[in-house]
């Protein structure tokens, strides 16, 4: 049975989805990090850019958002056969836009937006500025996936798209009415706030918490939720007796509700470059900016058969692990895996089966392209909005983000030829505050090169001791040895 934990009670909001006790899915949304896909706001173009058919657009974020022209109401609707048509028949500069958000900034990207508004429902999605009919493909009967495809076809306008969802399935025309009109008047209000605000501006702001936990509920009939915020319970209360679920609701204060269902440890391994299968093998994690890399090792696991068979239940395991923390640290982009090798080409092929096995349950979508000639296997993943590394850390102040710093060595050269330069002034002496390790290489063993660096900068040389364990140095003033011998002090 699915359940859900739901921390809401702080700022930070969290929500995880369990499985048999084991974290499946984790949402987490720090106040200043808190998603905007789906916000809608009133942009202002800022610049056209003909060679790339897009458009930035400030809507009033640290950084513009993208617009392709693709996504713009207009070329929707009058769009020419070949797509050749210049962005700049459609838009241009200081033109006020209805955007949405698609995919929340990135790094050094700023967030990828779409003219094509959408509201949506557990059983339907309307889209302003494109002329479109769909309909689920998990239907069960096929005349009542054509009977809703006709009626989406009969109540739409030339400027709308419809996309007729599983739970309409059974319902009656009256329903699909009633839901339509309600999300045309959703946007006519949107239309209405525009008219009177200057751009850029906030026009409608998605409840991210409730939306995605009502999400969850939505695609089974029964489950377990606890949550620690009273008015979110009260609102879940309300949705699930209004949409005939059977989901167990309770409301938990007092206690971290994550450590309480045993949520918080599992959560931590998440920040952790290593992953530790069951079998004793293991992966490793290595996000960059371009891609993900992930190392599969086979650790502790040896085997009680043939090496082949040995290797590929290590790679059998570290796929189905893969996908799961694949959605759990919601990492995407390119993303690149690096099996043990496998001397069976059947065996490779059982892996990709595996990866779009479990890739299946991911509600972004992913694909698997397959392996490259060096055996590594290839996949990208919808990204909509920052990975868990990106919303949990900020680049260390001391290597920036490298992972590295530089050696004392390298250090206490460089303030060697710091020095050296000052050698010919007339300066008795300078201090210079340093790391102990810096310190050790600079002035040799038991201080046994120091004689010849005063000698060789032809001053004095004071050095008191910066604490902690990064290489670095700083000359803090240079004068006669009673200054600096006094400041020293």
């Amino acid at each position: 049975m699915k359940k859900m934990i739901a921390n809401l009670a702080s700022r930070e909001k969290r929500v995880a989805v369990l499985e048999n006790g084991v974290l499946r899915k984790l949402e987490i949304m720090p106040p200043h990090q808190r998603s905007t896909v789906g916000n809608i706001y009133l942009g202002k173009v800022t610049k056209v850019l003909p060679g790339m058919d897009a458009v930035f657009i400030d809507y009033g974020a640290e950084k513009n958002g993208f617009l392709h022209r693709d996504e713009i109401p207009s070329f929707q609707l009058t769009k020419k056969s070949d797509g050749k048509a210049s962005i700049g028949q459609y838009v241009r500069q200081g033109e006020k836009l209805l955007v949405q958000v698609t995919r929340d900034e990135t790094g050094t990207k700023g967030a990828k937006l779409t003219g094509l508004i959408e509201f949506s429902t557990d059983s339907l999605v309307y889209i302003h500025g494109m002329d479109y009919v769909g309909v689920s493909k998990k239907f069960k009967n096929d005349d009542l996936h054509q009977r809703w495809r006709e009626t989406a076809l009969q109540y739409k306008k030339p400027d709308e798209g419809l996309i007729v969802r599983t739970s309409m399935e059974n319902e009656s025309e009256t329903v699909f009415l009633d839901r339509l009109t309600i999300l045309r008047e959703l946007f006519k209000g949107l239309e209405l706030k525009a008219a009177s605000v200057k751009a850029p501006s906030l026009l409608y702001e998605r409840d991210t918490y409730l939306d995605m936990i009502i999400s969850e509920m939505s695609g089974t009939a029964t489950g377990e939720l606890a949550i620690d915020d009273f008015e979110a319970y009260q609102e879940l209360k309300k949705w699930v007796q209004e949409n005939g679920k059977e989901w167990e609701i309770s409301h938990e204060s007092g206690k971290n509700i994550f450590t309480e269902w045993n949520v918080e440890a599992q959560v931590e391994k998440l920040a952790k470059k290593i992953v530790w299968l069951d079998n004793g093998g293991y992966l490793i994690f290595e996000e960059t900016e371009a891609f993900t890399v992930i190392d599969v090792n086979s650790g502790k696991f040896t085997g009680k058969v043939a090496k082949e068979a040995t290797l590929f239940a290590v790679n059998q395991a570290a796929a189905k692990e893969v996908a799961r923390q694949l959605r759990l640290r919601n990492i995407s982009g390119i993303i690149l895996i690096d099996f043990i090798n496998m001397d069976q080409s059947r065996h490779a092929q059982e892996i990709i089966d595996i990866v779009k096995k479990e890739a299946a349950r991911d509600e972004k979508r992913v694909q698997v392209i397959g392996f490259t000639e060096l055996g590594i296997l290839q996949m990208t993943r919808k990204r909509t909005s920052p990975s868990l590394s990106e919303m949990m850390t900020v680049p260390c102040p001391v290597c920036s983000g490298s992972g590295k710093i530089e050696s004392p060595e390298t250090v206490a050269f460089r303030l060697e030829r710091d020095l050296l330069e000052h050698r010919k002034t007339d300066d008795e002496a300078v201090w210079v505050e340093v790391s102990k390790a810096v310190a050790d290489v600079l002035l040799g063993e038991k201080e046994s090169y120091r004689p010849t660096l005063e000698d060789l900068i032809a001053k004095k040389l004071f050095l008191s001791l910066i604490p902690g364990s990064s290489n670095t140095y700083s000359i803090k003033r240079f004068g006669s040895i009673q200054e600096i011998g006094r400041a020293f002090e």
